[in-house]
C-alpha cells in the first residue's frame, strides 16, 4: 500500500512548454527510485512533491545553496537557529521560544562535533572564512568551503538522515563520494528504512546504489513507467517492453501504410469508372443517367468515408505507440583537438606541499599526453591539488612549473554564470566560436533550438556539467584538469564522455570515484594520495 499518493504533477517550461503533465506519482514504503535522462524534470519534480508534503518529506537537492563556500558549515547545513537556542539553553534561556527551536534536536550539537571528527577536520562549525585573514586560515579553522565535495556531501547527507523525516528524497547522494563514503551511504539508507513507515526516493545514475532499490520510476517524455524490483530487473523490462514497443510500431507502420495503398487504389478505379460512365452518357436517357449518377456518388461518398475512418484508426495507432516510446536524438562530445606535435614535459612538481589535504610532500613530472587519475579518500587533496595546478590556490612550500596553459574543470562547475544563457556561456568562455558554431556544438550535447538560450539557472545538474565540459574542450591547450567529470551525468552521458576522452589526443588529469567511468578512459598513470 502506498505510503503518499499526491495528486498529479505538471510542470510547464517558462516558454509554454510542458516539461511533464499529470505525472502520477505514488511513494510505496521503502526504497523507490527514480530514473530519467538529464534534463527530464526528476528534480523538478522532487521539488513539487516536497512542497506538496511539507514536513512529511525532507529533499537533499543535487546541489548546495548559493554561496555556500563562504560559509560557516552551521550556516551552510541551515542549523545556525537550532545551535544558537541550544547555546542559549546551556546558559539559561528556557523560554517557549527557545525549546520551540531547538525542537528534538537536543543532541545536534555534539552529534554534528562528532561526524566532523569521523570526517577528519575541525568540530568548530561557527568557523566562517570572512572571520578570518588569509594567514590565518589553517587545518584548526574550519569553513565550508575548505571541505571537500565528499566531505561536503557527508555533512549534508548526516543532516538530512538525522532528521528521520517520514520521506527522504536524496537527489543524487552518492556524487563526490569515495568508496568508504558510499558504503557509509548504504549504511545509512538501510538503518533508514528499518524503522517503520518510512520511505526513501533515490534520483540517481549510480548502478550500485539502484541495485538496492525495490521499485524503480522512469521519467521520461511519454510520462512515467513503474517497474518492480532493482537496476538489473529494470533494465530486463525496460529492454523487453522497448523491444515490444517497436514490434508494435512496425506492425502499426505496415497497417497504415496498408490503408494509405488502398485508399489510393479505390480512388483510381473509381476516377476509372467515372470516366466509362462519361462515354455512355450518350446512349442513355438522361432520367437513367441522373439515378445511376446519384446512386454511383453515394457508394463512392460511403466508401470514401469508411476508407478515411480506417485510415484515421491506423494513425491514431501509429501516434499512440510513438508516444510511449522513448525517443533519443543521439549525442556526442566534441573535445578540441590540440595542434599536432610530440610529447612536452608540462608539469614539474618537487616536493610540493598542498594548502590543505595530504600532508606530505608530493613529487611528478608529467607531459602533455599523459592520462593521469588522482586517487584518494575524501579530503586527501585532490581537488586542491588540480586548484593548485590551475593557480587558483597557492602552493603551501616546494616548486611547481606548469609550461602551458591548463583547464580547469572544477565539482561544482564554477565557471558557469547562472543567469546567462547557455550560449552565451560558451561564447564568453571560448570566444572564437561564432554563434552558428556555438549552436552546433550545444546541439550535440542535447541543446538544441531555443533550449541553447535556457539559462544556466533551470538547467539540471547534468546539463550543466554537460554544459561546463563543452566549455572547457574548446581550448587546445595540452592539459585538462578534470574534477569528477562525470558526476550528474546520466548513463548514456557518461558512456558519451568516457568514449570522447579515450579517444583524445591529448592529456587530461581526472577524479572519479566510478570504477566503471575510470576504466574506460585508457589511464597510464596513477596519482595516489593519502591523508
Amino acid at each position: 500500500m502506498p505510503l503518499f499518493t499526491p495528486a498529479p504533477f505538471s510542470y510547464c517550461l517558462p516558454d509554454g512548454s510542458w516539461l511533464y503533465q499529470h505525472i502520477q506519482l505514488s511513494i510505496e514504503p521503502g526504497f523507490n527510485a527514480l530514473l530519467g535522462r538529464n534534463g527530464s524534470g526528476k528534480s523538478t519534480l522532487a521539488r513539487q512533491l516536497q512542497q506538496c508534503l511539507g514536513d512529511e518529506c525532507y529533499l537533499l537537492p543535487q546541489l548546495p545553496a548559493a554561496n555556500w563556500q563562504q560559509q560557516s558549515v552551521a550556516s551552510m547545513l541551515g542549523i545556525s537557529d537550532k545551535l544558537i537556542a541550544l547555546q542559549q539553553l546551556a546558559a539559561g534561556a528556557c523560554d517557549a521560544d527557545t525549546l520551540e527551536r531547538i525542537g528534538d534536536h537536543w543532541q545536534l550539537a555534539d552529534d554534528l562535533c562528532l561526524q566532523l571528527q569521523q570526517l577528519g577536520v575541525s568540530a568548530d562549525y561557527w568557523q566562517s572564512p570572512t572571520l578570518l585573514s588569509a594567514d590565518q586560515l589553517s587545518a584548526n579553522q574550519l569553513s565550508a568551503g575548505q571541505l571537500s565535495g565528499g566531505q561536503l556531501n557527508r555533512l549534508r547527507l548526516w543532516w538530512a538522515f538525522y532528521q528521520q523525516a517520514p520521506l527522504l528524497i536524496l537527489d543524487e547522494p552518492s556524487n563526490h563520494l569515495d568508496t568508504a563514503g558510499r558504503q557509509w551511504l548504504s549504511q545509512q539508507i538501510a538503518s533508514y528504512l528499518r524503522k517503520p513507515k518510512r520511505a526513501i526516493l533515490l534520483i540517481s545514475h549510480d548502478r550500485e546504489l539502484l541495485q538496492q532499490a525495490t521499485v524503480i520510476y522512469q521519467l521520461s517524455a511519454s510520462g512515467l513507467s513503474r517497474f518492480g524490483g532493482n537496476y538489473h530487473f529494470y533494465q530486463q523490462q525496460y529492454l523487453l517492453q522497448q523491444h515490444a514497443l517497436q514490434q508494435q510500431r512496425q506492425h502499426a507502420e505496415r497497417n497504415l501504410a496498408q490503408q494509405q495503398r488502398s485508399a489510393q487504389i479505390a480512388a483510381e478505379r473509381a476516377a476509372k469508372r467515372q470516366q466509362q460512365g462519361e462515354k455512355r452518357r450518350g446512349n442513355q436517357a438522361s432520367v437513367l443517367l441522373d439515378y445511376q449518377k446519384n446512386r454511383a456518388q453515394s457508394a463512392v461518398s460511403a466508401r470514401r468515408t469508411q476508407e478515411q475512418h480506417q485510415l484515421k484508426q491506423a494513425q491514431h495507432q501509429l501516434q499512440a505507440i510513438k508516444t510511449q516510446q522513448e525517443i533519443v536524438k543521439p549525442q556526442q562530445f566534441y573535445l578540441q583537438a590540440p595542434p599536432a606535435g610530440g610529447s612536452k614535459q608540462l608539469v614539474n612538481a618537487v616536493a610540493l606541499q598542498l594548502a590543505y589535504g595530504k600532508s606530505t610532500l608530493l613529487t611528478f613530472h608529467w607531459h602533455s599526453q599523459q592520462r593521469i587519475q588522482l586517487q584518494g579518500a575524501n579530503g586527501s587533496g585532490k581537488s586542491t591539488l588540480l586548484k593548485t595546478l590551475a593557480g587558483l590556490l597557492p602552493a603551501a612550500g616546494g616548486e611547481l612549473q606548469v609550461n602551458g596553459r591548463l583547464q580547469y574543470l572544477d565539482q561544482h562547475f564554477s565557471l558557469l554564470n547562472a543567469s546567462q544563457s547557455a550560449l552565451t556561456n560558451l561564447r564568453q568562455y571560448c570566444p572564437a566560436l561564432s554563434e552558428t558554431d556555438g549552436r552546433t556544438l550545444l546541439a550535440s550535447v542535447g541543446f538544441r533550438g531555443d533550449n541553447a538560450l535556457k539559462p544556466v539557472s533551470v538547467l539540471s545538474g547534468g546539463e550543466r556539467m554537460k554544459l561546463a565540459m563543452l566549455q572547457v574542450s574548446q581550448h587546445s591547450d595540452n592539459l585538462l584538469l578534470l574534477d569528477e567529470p562525470d558526476n550528474h551525468l546520466d548513463l548514456d552521458a557518461k558512456q558519451l564522455l568516457a568514449t570522447a576522452l579515450s579517444q583524445y589526443p591529448a592529456g587530461f588529469v581526472v577524479v572519479s570515484h566510478d570504477p566503471y567511468f575510470i576504466e574506460q578512459l585508457g589511464i597510464d598513470t596513477v596519482l595516489q594520495l593519502n591523508t
